[in-house]
């Protein structure tokens, strides 16, 4: 059987620029919309405002949040096989990390999480910070996590660590920290305002700006470890 081989050469810097003037262009339009749905008071216009709204669900923002941590999920899985190739005991970390990456890509184009706010909110009574109550096992889940790879974070090399930790921090103060702003908020004015769509737009943004920190710091990562990515193909 004949086999085949070549390799891709991909310039991960202009990957890394395509997906930031993607979410600048978002930003922009998000703040478009803003503009038209609460200080012209359209908040339609034949659709264009759901579309890019921040706040919205299975829009071009969601999917674009779903496309940088699936990116993420699929760039942690490429370390994970060179550093399995190259005997190292942290490679199934990697690997699980990929995992974790994917499993956020499937929730931000799903809304998955979203399935826990009315049954815990109901069951214990929660309000408040606690409105969104998903965010009690968000908070259970990011510190076991936090213990799982404590290690493993003082094994990367120095700027690879801080980065991470940046990308973490970032990204979860606009997914925990805004997301608990926003229940207070809503809790005590039901009903979306533009104070509340400003919060959104924090914590949407914040959340992309973090994803984006993370690959950024997994492409120097790459490129540090000089990762060649060969593609076999049998006839």
């Amino acid at each position: 059987m004949e086999k085949k081989s070549f390799s891709i050469l991909i310039s991960f810097k202009k990957v890394f620029k395509i997906i930031i003037c993607m979410f600048l262009i978002l930003l922009f339009f998000n703040i478009i919309t803003g503009y038209f749905k609460f200080i012209l008071g359209h908040p339609y216009v034949y659709g264009m405002v759901r579309l890019f709204d921040f706040d919205s669900e299975s829009n071009i923002p969601t999917y674009f949040s779903s496309f940088i941590l699936l990116f993420s999920a699929v760039l942690l899985q490429i370390i994970a096989l060179f550093e399995k190739n190259k005997g190292n005991i942290f490679s199934y970390k990697w690997s699980f990390l990929s995992l974790v990456f994917l499993f956020l890509s499937i929730d931000e184009a799903s809304s998955t999480h979203e399935l826990f706010i009315l049954p815990l909110r109901e069951k214990f009574n929660l309000s408040g910070i606690f409105y969104y109550s998903w965010i009690i096992l968000g908070i259970i889940f990011v510190l076991l996590l936090l213990i799982f790879y404590y290690r493993f974070l003082f094994e990367l090399p120095k700027e690879t660590r801080n980065k991470f930790v940046i990308a973490g921090i970032v990204y979860l103060t606009g997914a925990i920290a805004f997301e608990m702003i926003g229940g207070y908020y809503i809790d005590l004015n039901p009903g979306k305002t533009l104070i509340y769509a400003l919060i959104t737009s924090f914590e949407e943004s914040l959340e992309m700006l973090g994803v984006i920190i993370f690959i950024n710091s997994l492409l120097h990562y790459i490129e540090k470890k000089k990762f060649e990515i060969n593609l076999s193909f049998r006839r």
